[in-house]
């Protein structure tokens, strides 16, 4: 029936939880139709619809966003299907774009600040080590004959994969070198403590203790974030070099061949669409990588370990995420 929307979003996470992800997208869906302007259904749906791709994300997103263009936790959603890096439109310009609409709009969702902290890790970290790989793969390419574009397809992924890999070593030998410079939060914090979050999957995670300030909330993401990003940096690295080999191609059409594509500079023409497009069309980091113990199923959120199936949580681990760090619970 006619039920308060809160009662639609514990039943689809009920079928989510007993992995019935199919009834999941069928209650939200239902539930869209009576509470349509409500942002964290259409949330729900945009995560429920993860493994069917993401240009049925985008899909779903794009509704979202003419039903509820002010909902921070549909534009979240926006943020981490971009900062996911097994996404072919990976884009950490676009993430930063939907973060800070997803604050504005509903600051006391506090997952939005998580992932901002995500964001602000990688940007940190991980961006630096991947400029060395993308340089040399532009003074290459700038440096080749005209190709066609399955060839310059085949460049990009091996640039790819040899970053990957370079990274992969890395890890191996100096893990902690990937991490040495401090990442300050002083600003987000701030931002946090006014905002006062008081929900969120992540920000259930990372909340110990009913009375945990903000600025402790942000520090055990930031202890749990940095082992994920540490151990994962290769997957985002590859993912950056991707990126901007397609780019690379996109700009140079005096050097691939670029037939059968749209001219980006005729008017009209609308860029983005375009250069998601053509990185829809390239080979995707998973097909390039060929790791069968990463999957884009592991980034859907900020936290990896957040990201498993129901049934391999602790009955602790499921009592938080059901109800946060509420005392008379635990």
């Amino acid at each position: 029936g006619k039920s308060d929307w809160k009662v639609w979003l514990s039943s689809v996470n009920l079928e989510c939880r007993c992995g019935l992800r199919e009834r999941a997208i069928v209650f939200a869906q239902d539930a869209l139709d009576i509470h349509r302007g409500t942002g964290r259904l259409w949330a729900a749906l945009i995560q429920l619809r993860h493994e069917d791709g993401e240009m049925s994300q985008m899909k779903v997103l794009k509704l979202a966003l003419k039903s509820v263009p002010k909902s921070g936790e549909v534009w979240c959603e926006g943020a981490r299907i971009a900062l996911n890096p097994f996404c072919p439109t990976f884009d950490l310009q676009a993430a930063s774009r939907h973060l800070v609409f997803a604050a504005r709009f509903t600051p006391q969702y506090g997952d939005s600040f998580l992932e901002q902290l995500r964001l602000d890790m990688i940007g940190k970290w991980l961006v630096p080590l991947a400029e060395p790989f993308i340089e040399n793969m532009y003074d290459t390419f700038l440096k080749s004959k005209k190709m066609v574009r399955e060839k310059a397809y085949q460049f990009i992924t091996q640039c790819t994969k040899k970053a990957a890999d370079a990274m992969k070593a890395q890890l191996k030998r100096k893990p902690n070198s990937i991490a040495k410079d401090v990442v300050d939060t002083s600003e987000l914090e701030l931002h946090c403590c006014s905002a006062n979050p008081n929900y969120g999957h992540l920000w259930f995670q990372c909340r110990v203790s009913p009375i945990d300030s903000a600025r402790e909330v942000i520090a055990e993401a930031k202890d749990i974030m940095t082992n994920d990003i540490i151990n994962y940096s290769y997957t985002y690295v590859a993912a950056m070099v991707r990126r901007a080999g397609i780019m690379m191609i996109i700009h140079h059409p005096e050097i691939v061949d670029s037939s059968g594509v749209e001219n980006l500079y005729s008017n009209g023409v609308d860029f983005d669409r375009i250069v998601n497009q053509q990185l829809r069309l390239a080979p995707t980091l998973e097909v390039i990588l060929s790791d069968k113990e990463v999957s884009g199923s592991m980034f859907v959120t900020g936290l990896t370990g957040s990201n498993k199936k129901w049934n391999t949580y602790s009955l602790a681990e499921k009592r938080r995420i059901l109800f946060g760090s509420d005392s008379l619970v635990n």
